[in-house]
């Protein structure tokens, strides 16, 4: 019979090798890119407007143009293996995206996107009273993210496992089953 130590450490480096293989959405891998954070873009690189990026953020504001469509994303640290903004990591700014023909607006509200494309240069806008310098990405690829609700075990709800799935002592002596928690993920 197989011990149950040797099982759970069989399915931690089955799941740990599976997570390994993420990878990024087509156009959007990590190496094509010169700028993949909002700090490392340098004066420069308005000027020359050949500088390629992979952005991602939360989207504040969306407008409809004529003949495309501009998104104001409070950026986010992107995930290098997944393409993914980071949803719990803190901003390093905002940028406007562009991107040809129409999107709805009301599509792209309050979603998380990554975006590819051309450092184009800068733009002057308000963030409430304060005068703010947008980087403005002309955008080649879009990729939008679901927030969905992932519920999860805790690890030290496993530390006492004993009669079956969720079911462990409690401190006291007592039988309890571990209730699972929620996080939010981006898929």
């Amino acid at each position: 019979m197989i011990k149950r130590g040797f099982f759970f450490t069989a399915l931690l480096l089955t799941v740990s090798g599976l997570v390994g293989c993420v990878n990024p959405p087509q156009g959007l891998e990590k190496d094509e890119f010169t700028i993949q954070n909002l700090k490392d873009i340098e004066a420069d690189h308005y000027a020359c407007q050949c500088k390629q990026v992979r952005l991602g953020g939360k989207v504040l504001a969306v407008n409809a143009l004529k003949d495309k469509t501009k998104i104001e994303v409070l950026s986010l640290q992107v995930s290098s293996y997944s393409a993914k903004p980071v949803i719990d990591g803190s901003s390093n700014g905002r940028f406007i995206a562009y991107v040809d023909g129409f999107v709805d607006p009301v599509s792209l509200k309050d979603q998380y996107i990554t975006v590819k494309g051309k450092l184009t240069g800068k733009e002057t806008g308000k963030i409430d009273q304060a005068d703010y310098h947008y980087p403005v990405v002309a955008v080649d690829t879009l990729k939008q993210w679901r927030l969905v609700q992932e519920y999860y075990y805790d690890p030290d709800d496993w530390d006492d496992y004993r009669f079956g799935f969720g079911m462990r002592w409690g401190r006291f002596g007592g039988l309890w089953l571990a209730q699972p928690k929620v996080r939010y993920v981006l898929q």
